[in-house]
């Protein structure tokens, strides 16, 4: 069986958000909005996903940065049309084995795949 996760979401006039168990509490609409989560969760969900990797295939690195954008679809349902992720990795000891982690992250990340479900997926590394 899978890991069970949760959160609880208030909607009152005025005030929307959601609270993690771990306590962290994120309110929606006022600064940002529910496409900003998702690309937000895209990023911390693939990062994660390619840390694990990096670690299981010894890839060193400094610093990675993560730029997102994405396009909504002008028809409901307003998924992603596209969406790019460019990469910039600083540090990188050996390019070859960053670049097939990134890949492989890509292919396990459950919010990555979720949303190429939807929207056309593209990603690209500089090396600094």
């Amino acid at each position: 069986m899978g890991e069970k996760k949760h959160l609880s979401a208030e909607f009152v006039p005025g005030k929307w958000e959601f609270t993690t168990d771990g306590g962290s509490t994120f309110e929606i609409g006022k600064t940002s909005t529910p496409y900003d989560y998702l690309m937000g969760a895209l990023s911390g969900c693939l990062f994660a996903t390619f840390n694990d990797l990096a670690i299981k295939m010894k890839v060193e690195w400094e610093h990675v940065s993560f730029d997102v954008n994405g396009e909504k679809k002008a028809t409901p349902p307003t998924t992603f049309e596209w969406v790019s992720i460019d990469v910039v990795a600083k540090g990188v000891a050996d390019q070859a084995r960053f670049t097939k982690a990134f890949e492989t992250a890509t292919r396990y990340c459950s919010i990555y795949t979720t949303i190429s479900k939807v929207a056309e997926m593209k990603w690209n590394i500089e090396f600094a």
